[in-house]
């Protein structure tokens, strides 16, 4: 089983991507998006082997490897769905779609239906919620604009977590974050989903 490459990248488009090693030997792998030609890279390798078929899924980090693998032990999900769910949303979102039970967002990923998605929720929110990964992942920086001082009794790690959670789910700082605050100020202390739960409930 192929588990890691290194080597020179020399052809990459939209889904795949051929990297020549130091041995001379040229792998096909499927990667999320285009590498740069001539560019040296390090993948870690999801290795699919079928009856007739052998595929290489790249990934950045073991972790990302690994979420890739825990998505394949779902029911009904193969590795092109586990694969499309990944380049579109990115490990961070499917996350927090799992945890707040949001289908339509893990149905935006091509090839995943509304029960490929309710068996997703339902196989990994448990292990999620278990997760201490080191995860690549694609979303902005969050740039709140908030000061956070002892004064005003802001927590800074609920507000940062609170607002990655609600861009996940496709709302916006600008939105959610009065919101936070007011909540802050009202006396808030407990887990950033109790947070977003009641934010939620606000905007729908």
């Amino acid at each position: 089983m192929i588990g890691y490459i290194s080597g020179t990248v020399v052809y990459s488009d939209t889904q795949k991507s051929i990297i020549l090693t130091a041995q001379g030997v040229g792998y096909e792998v499927s990667t999320s998006t285009p590498m740069v030609p001539n560019r040296d890279v390090a993948l870690f390798i999801s290795h699919i082997i079928r009856e007739t078929t052998q595929d290489l899924y790249g990934f950045e980090t073991a972790d990302d490897k690994k979420f890739f693998e825990m998505l394949l032990d779902v029911n009904g999900i193969g590795p092109k769905s586990a694969f499309s769910l990944l380049s579109h949303l990115g490990v961070q979102q499917i996350i927090t779609a799992v945890t707040f039970d949001n289908i339509d967002v893990l149905k935006s990923a091509p090839g995943v239906g509304k029960k490929s998605a309710e068996q997703i929720v339902l196989s990994l929110k448990d292990k999620i919620s278990k997760l201490e990964m080191g995860f690549s992942t694609k979303e902005k920086p969050i740039t709140s604009g908030v000061k956070v001082t002892p004064e005003n009794k802001l927590d800074a790690m609920l507000v940062k977590e609170t607002l990655a959670a609600c861009q996940g789910l496709g709302f916006k700082d600008q939105d959610v974050l009065p919101m936070i605050q007011k909540q802050l100020q009202n006396g808030f202390a407990a887990k950033p989903e109790d947070l977003v739960k009641i934010i939620l409930k606000e905007l729908r």
